[in-house]
């Protein structure tokens, strides 16, 4: 294909940190991706995609999180930059392992190496927007293929953690929070769909009550209750210690407690589903149909 450049010829980056399932993440990705590099332990965001790109030999690569598991089909696929706008960030989207939900969270990442050296973003931003993700900031390729799993449930923290970051990020409008007053006149429709099942379903996964009650409370604390700790969710030794301060509490009363709050003062369409629900939620949910490789989200 004229212009265009083979998944095959790229290199891989897998970046990983605490992530207690990342050493068998790791193996699965050297099986299927045998000349895969890897960046481990760099704190920061930012300065671990830097450190990705510093060891890509390809001036297009591809980043894969401590915490996924890719589809080997993605190695067949071609990019043709025609198409999509070669310099920008490609993100597609990867399936949670708790709830279900396909979209960008934690998916498989194509980077410019240049875009991805000179961006400042989380703990090296200078602008609010790019404080908390890098989606507000950085041009973006939101693609609709899906070609990973997103493995989030190997612990409590790491489900909670994961919760609590999705929670913080979909209540926030550009890195910017959310105020109760305008809150359901401001937020995104279809991140009030992606916020409302992170806090429902999971009450019948290994460790999926903690991604619940973890995205219920990043909401909680952003809209509802602004500590001025928003852009800890960048800081993983912070969000352990707000894992440790729930460690010990009745997971369900927590769930009930947050759920409350949330539904009495952001009218958030959350409920208490029961491990029967959340399975019948997940037989019943659109199974998610691939198009071309960088077709995307939206049109």
């Amino acid at each position: 294909m004229a212009n265009g450049t083979r998944i095959s010829d790229l290199d891989f980056v897998y970046i990983s940190f605490k992530e207690p399932n990342k050493e068998e993440n790791w193996a699965d990705l050297k099986n299927k991706v045998p000349w895969a590099k890897r960046v481990d332990g760099v704190v920061g965001f930012d300065n671990a995609h830097k450190a990705a790109a510093d060891i890509a030999e390809t001036d297009f690569f591809i980043s894969v999180d401590g915490d996924n598991i890719i589809d080997e089909k993605f190695l067949l696929e071609t990019l043709a930059w025609d198409k999509t706008d070669r310099k920008a960030v490609h993100r597609w989207r990867a399936k949670n392992s708790i709830n279900g939900l396909v979209y960008g969270n934690g998916g498989i990442v194509g980077w410019d190496k240049q875009t991805c050296k000179s961006m400042k973003t989380h703990e090296n931003a200078e602008t609010e927007e790019n404080q908390i993700d890098f989606c507000w900031g950085v041009p973006h390729e939101n693609l609709h293929n899906c070609y990973s799993t997103t493995v989030i449930n190997a612990t409590p923290q790491q489900a909670f953690v994961a919760g609590y970051r999705e929670g913080v990020k979909m209540s926030t409008e550009k890195g910017k929070p959310i105020t109760a007053k305008n809150y359901s006149k401001q937020i995104w429709k279809n991140n009030l769909n992606i916020l409302s099942t992170w806090c429902t379903i999971g009450a019948d996964i290994e460790n999926g009550k903690y991604a619940m009650l973890g995205s219920r409370m990043g909401c909680f604390y952003t809209v509802l209750e602004p500590n001025n700790e928003l852009y800890k969710v960048r800081d993983l030794d912070s969000m352990e210690v707000y894992y440790n301060q729930i460690a010990q509490s009745d997971i369900d009363d927590e769930l009930v407690m947050y759920g409350n709050s949330l539904r009495q003062q952001l009218d958030i369409p959350i409920a208490e589903f029961t491990e029967e629900d959340s399975r019948f939620y997940r037989f019943v949910m659109p199974i998610h149909r691939n198009k071309g490789v960088q077709d995307r989200e939206y049109k």
